[in-house]
């Protein structure tokens, strides 16, 4: 028989509280710290439903997400920060260097072909840039900064117009509607577009059919479609040099259509003159005329120059390859042509220069560089040696008075000093400069026609005028009243030859000289002839827009550095 025995029951674990003080804080910190990554996770989650469920939604429906406003910095404290400006270029401070509205979508040479796509063509990426003014064009927000390459600026990115990178003295006001507004602010009229657009039909129906112009013989090939090649009749007009230059007279031909935005590429706009045969024709002409060693001919450094000039505008207008092996040649051989020892240039290559050869040789070099095209520099050196050396040169050409002469110590001249006044400005030089304020008293003794009708001074005073601004520009432009009387856009409107002229009208005989300018002055007949007077007068009147300014003249800082015949304000 069993027995019952007894079975003591299991012992249970004991339970122990969590201690109280310093135990608790960890427990709480965990415990928080558990909540924060937590929340961090669900709103990683949250966020990235967003981005797939909205935003990519919108991208694949091709919608604009974000769309970025340039803004540039209010006219306030330049010290103050400006969070609305996200151009942040190389110093946010700075505004871009040309405060010009955009009328357009795309601002470039020429009209605008809405079907082709923006920028250059198999142009390397790029950032856009802040093109600073020359040095000494004012400082803090509406000011320059120091430069050493004034006139550099890179050649791709945002093309045209002024809220991408623009060059200072560059070609990007020649297009449609910014060319008007230059046109409007700088003191053109629509009377001086006139005037500019029969000149340039008068040039068109006076190209031979192989694409040249001539100084002595331009009547023989006049015909009457703006087309080369299209039946000739024999005209009178008259004006034939005595010299014969064809490489001048094509590059003279050239020019004013280039800076009135004809290249050679067609226009689109069927309500516009197509001149792109016209401009065309010329460049072929030139560079079949280039030898290898990249000279042009022409007999002097003279037509090299103008040559040269145009062939880099016309590529820095279009970009085309095709130019830039005859554009970097022709600026080659301006670079061996220099004298080495004065820095100058003159009619045969290394020869003691003179200022009137060595202004047009400067000239084109800065509008290769404009145009993109890198001039030859040394190992270590920040500035081309052939633009180094051009500044001695015509630093020893300079009197103590802001004159220039034709040679060293031989005597400054009203002409002389204009052509260095221009090269000094694209050289660096800034509107506060002394030596540039007293030449600007030296031109403005010497008024448009004062000096019988001499288009080669009128020609570059205007320009290194126009740069200027200020009373300066408005006393040359406009003449001592304001209203034109006496300035030169007047004065070359009267002297154009015109058929419906009632105060000189033209001989029957001649009326084909309609749109020209005679030769009745100085480097006349015995010099360029009508193709020079009327190329030169052309630049003169498209002077406007041809060049963006030098010098930034929309704020307040360089307000008050206007010229005046005392200096500045």
């Amino acid at each position: 028989m069993a027995t019952n025995q007894h079975v003591p029951p299991p012992k249970r674990k004991m339970i122990v509280a969590p201690k109280v003080g310093a135990d608790r804080w960890k427990a709480t910190i965990r415990l928080i710290t558990v909540t924060m990554v937590s929340a961090v996770m669900h709103v990683g989650m949250l966020l990235a439903f967003y981005y797939v469920t909205f935003i990519r939604m919108n991208i694949a429906q091709g919608e604009d997400v974000v769309e970025v406003a340039q803004v540039t910095q209010v006219e306030d404290d330049p010290h103050d920060t400006d969070l609305s400006n996200i151009d942040i270029g190389t110093d946010p401070s700075i505004q871009l260097n040309y405060n010009v509205d955009r009328i357009e979508d795309v601002s470039v040479p020429g009209a605008v072909d809405a079907s082709q796509a923006v920028g250059i063509l198999n142009a390397p990426d790029s950032l856009r840039t802040n093109v600073p003014a020359p040095p000494g064009s004012g400082g803090g927000a509406g000011g320059g900064i120091p430069s050493l390459d004034a006139g550099d600026g890179a050649m791709f990115g945002a093309v045209g117009g002024y809220s991408g990178g623009v060059v200072a003295g560059g070609f990007g006001g020649r297009s449609g509607s910014t060319r008007q507004k230059m046109l409007h602010e700088g003191g053109g009229n629509l009377a001086s577009e006139s005037a500019v657009a029969k000149g340039l039909m008068w040039l068109a129906l006076h190209q031979a059919p192989d694409g040249h112009w001539s100084l002595n013989e331009f009547s023989r090939y006049a015909h009457e479609v703006p087309t080369p090649g299209s039946k000739t009749f024999k005209c009178n007009c008259t004006g034939q040099t005595t010299r014969q230059n064809d490489i001048a007279a094509t590059g003279f031909g050239l020019l004013p259509f280039l800076a009135g935005g004809f290249t050679h590429k067609p226009s689109k706009d069927a309500k516009q003159i197509d001149y792109s045969k016209t401009v065309k024709a010329g460049l072929d002409y030139l560079i079949a005329k280039q030898a290898a060693n990249g000279n042009f001919g022409g007999d002097t450094m003279y037509a090299h120059g103008v040559a040269t000039i145009a062939i880099c505008e016309a590529y820095g207008m279009t970009s085309d390859p095709m130019l830039k092996t005859p554009a970097l040649k022709a600026v080659r051989y301006i670079e061996f042509a220099q004298d080495a020892a004065g820095g100058g240039w003159r009619y045969s290559p290394k020869t003691a220069g003179d200022t009137s050869v060595t202004g047009w040789e400067v000239m084109a070099l800065k509008s290769a560089q404009i145009a993109g095209i890198e001039l030859y520099k040394k190992e270590g050196d920040k500035e081309p040696q052939s633009l180094k050396r051009a500044k001695v040169f015509l630093e020893s050409c300079k009197d103590d008075k802001g004159g220039y002469s034709y040679l060293p110590a031989s005597g400054a001249t009203p002409t002389m000093t204009a052509v260095g006044m221009l090269c000094q400005q694209y050289l660096g030089l800034g509107p506060r400069n002394p030596g540039l304020i007293n030449g600007v008293k030296i031109l403005k003794a010497a008024p448009p026609g004062l000096d019988g009708n001499n288009i080669y001074y009128e020609y570059y005073a205007t320009q290194a005028m126009h740069h200027m601004g200020g009373d300066a520009w408005d006393f040359w432009n406009l003449g001592t009243d304001g209203k034109g009387k006496g300035g030169i856009r007047e004065y070359l409107m009267s002297k154009q030859d015109k058929i419906l002229d009632p105060m000189r009208p033209l001989p029957p005989k001649q009326v084909h000289q309609d749109g020209s300018w005679a030769p009745d002055g100085p480097w006349g007949v015995d010099g360029g002839g009508r193709i020079m007077y009327t190329s030169l007068s052309l630049l003169t009147l498209e002077v406007y827009y041809r060049h963006l300014p030098l010098y930034r003249r929309d704020t307040n800082v360089n307000k008050e550095a206007e010229m005046t015949t005392d200096g500045p304000k």
